[in-house]
């Protein structure tokens, strides 16, 4: 009776192991890092994304991302999965909302395994378990090819610009870098909005965490890193207590008027768009047309930016004088 009971034992323990290990067979993350970047390609964290995008697509535009075709049974377990997604966090900002915030810098560091889950995401990563099967095999492979491409690609141009970017950009901005390297998540999936339904790259701050996207991302070059400088900057510019931001707002208020919509996220574009294409031209590379200009982001504040913002890079003119130009365009210009 005793050796029928211990081979009971065993047996189930063994099934418990199997269990374990099924749990925690996750394909290694990819990392790379340069001296003020952690770069890591996570697969769950990828695995995350593509069911957010897919189910904020499906629900908010009648879209879909999904262009590979399905057993009826893998159909099933991924329908089941984005069930889940669209009825408990596609309405969810992943930048924004506390729970996605939370989510993302737990399972981008303590549950990079999926393992020793808190109760709060227990229910949603048995969800990434169920389906990690079908997007291990139908989605990953594509996805981690492309990203592991798209970090090769430009790395090496990170590194020899950086150090100028970080000098440059922290000299207008009057902040101090960020002391450890910045990480950086690589999905190929990025986030998505109503206004905005092309998937792009966000950040957290405090301290700062930028989530790069790689689809579609390697036709001009530059633009990542330029993506990737303006990502990692939010912390030197956003906010009335910081220099830019600062001198914007108090202008406004003395001269007793709104400052205009998100004027200093303008700031922000123009600045790490205009020191990338400088120092991308010092490295002799074309880089003509910055993001701002191409995807015609706060296109309305562009003229005014370009004739006075350049002053103050070229140090021929301070901050307050510029800024004080540039509001008093924009008033002109008002329709």
């Amino acid at each position: 009776m005793k050796k029928l009971i211990l081979l009971l034992i065993l047996f189930f323990s063994s099934h418990i192991v199997l269990a374990q290990n099924s749990v925690i067979d996750t394909p290694e993350a990819y990392r790379d890092s340069t001296q003020g970047f952690n770069f890591e390609i996570n697969y769950w964290f990828n695995l995350h994304h593509f069911l957010w995008i897919e189910a904020f697509m499906a629900t908010e535009m009648d879209s879909t991302i999904i262009d590979r075709k399905l057993s009826v049974e893998s159909k099933r377990i991924l329908n089941r999965a984005l069930d889940y997604y669209k009825e408990n966090l596609a309405h969810l900002d992943p930048r924004r909302d506390h729970y996605m915030s939370e989510f993302k810098s737990w399972i981008t560091t303590e549950g990079k395994q999926l393992t020793s889950v808190p109760l709060k995401f227990q229910e949603h990563a048995e969800v990434l378990k169920e389906v990690s099967d079908v997007y291990k095999e139908f989605f990953w492979p594509i996805q981690k090819e492309t990203s592991e491409e798209v970090l090769n690609e430009n790395i090496e141009l990170v590194r020899n610009t950086e150090a100028k970017f970080i000098e440059r950009m922290t000299k207008l901005t009057r902040q101090f870098w960020q002391f450890e390297r910045i990480k950086v998540d690589i999905t190929y999936f990025g986030m998505a909005s109503d206004w905005n339904p092309e998937h792009r790259a966000y950040t957290t701050i405090f301290p700062t965490h930028v989530v790069m996207k790689t689809e579609g991302e390697q036709e001009v070059k530059g633009n990542w890193l330029e993506i990737l400088f303006h990502e990692s900057t939010h912390h030197l510019i956003l906010g009335s207590s910081y220099f830019v931001g600062g001198t914007i707002q108090d202008i406004t208020e003395v001269l007793g008027i709104e400052a205009p919509r998100q004027l200093d996220h303008a700031y922000h574009f123009y600045l790490t768009g205009e020191l990338t294409k400088q120092i991308l031209e010092e490295e002799g590379i074309s880089y003509d047309v910055t993001y701002m200009q191409r995807e015609v982001v706060f296109s309305r504040y562009y003229s005014a930016l370009d004739k006075y913002l350049k002053l103050y890079m070229n140090r021929e003119m301070t901050l307050e004088e510029t800024t004080r130009k540039i509001i008093a365009e924009l008033m002109n210009n008002q329709p």
